[in-house]
């Protein structure tokens, strides 16, 4: 894969975040911009991050005829909150429940008007914790200076969960054309699990995500956890354009094709990753 080059790509609309929402557009302006992006750079594959059929159908349709690759990336989970009817009776309780651990534990949903700049190395903390202490350090490193101008500016709408003074959760959402995801996500992982943090700061999350009438995408992760409070499974995609490259650097394209959609793909469904 190194002597293909497989990491010589131009990615558009990429945030450098785990999931990159895409403004209003349609499958002939994504050929357009894919045709503009490959004249300027000849020599690099051409790549559009986070695409699922159920947001773009129209995108990975038109890209797939103007000769893209879709390349399965994981599952991810869409919980559609904008639909006042979604969801059946055991996710409504189990959300219900889940909502009623902060009465329980004593912890106030917080907005960002009501988080000082005392609180940003908290929130830092926080999100280290478990993105990257738990999870992985590939995952975006965020720094108090980035969370503070992101609150600041608006980029990141951010909430916590505070008990006595202390916060002990947080989330970072930002919306785009109808759809919401919350690249930061925190809690103190030093606390016991039966306190149910992560529970309670999905189900804040679910109630601002119908607060604002969008579509919630979940990412990937915790899949029998959201899919028990009604997120139903996508496949994500990268649709790469390779055509105008030499054989020597479309092989490894052409080989992670085949091998994710035939049996990475079959192998996440039937495991329900």
């Amino acid at each position: 894969m190194r002597q293909s080059q497989i990491n010589k790509v131009v990615h558009i609309n990429n945030w450098l975040l785990s999931t990159n929402l895409y403004p209003a557009m349609s499958g002939e302006q994504a050929v357009c911009l894919l045709a503009a992006v490959r004249e300027r750079y000849p020599e690099h594959a051409v790549v559009f991050r986070s695409l699922c059929p159920g947001l773009h159908s129209d995108l990975t349709g038109e890209m797939k005829q103007a000769g893209c690759q879709l390349i399965p990336s994981r599952q991810i989970y869409l919980y559609r909150a904008n639909d006042p009817n979604f969801g059946n009776a055991k996710s409504r309780w189990l959300l219900k429940r889940d909502y009623e651990l902060l009465a329980k534990h004593g912890y106030e949903f917080v907005s960002e008007a009501n988080l000082t700049e005392e609180d940003i190395p908290r929130i830092a903390e926080l999100y280290k914790l478990l993105y990257l202490e738990k999870y992985s350090y590939d995952n975006p490193q965020f720094s108090e200076q980035f969370i503070a101008t992101a609150k600041a500016s608006g980029a990141l709408a951010l909430y916590g969960l505070r008990k006595e003074g202390r916060i002990d959760a947080v989330m970072g959402y930002f919306c785009r054309n109808g759809v919401m995801t919350t690249p930061l996500f925190g809690y103190d992982t030093a606390l016991p699990q039966s306190i149910g943090l992560y529970r309670m700061l999905s189900a804040c999350l679910i109630g601002q995500a119908r607060e604002n009438g969008h579509l919630l995408h979940e990412s990937a992760g915790a899949a029998q956890f959201k899919r028990n409070r009604g997120a139903v499974p996508d496949f994500e995609y990268s649709a790469v354009y390779e055509r105008h490259l030499p054989m020597s650097r479309r092989w490894c394209w052409l080989l992670l094709e085949r091998l994710l959609n035939r049996v990475g793909v079959p192998l996440m469904r039937r495991m329900k990753l």
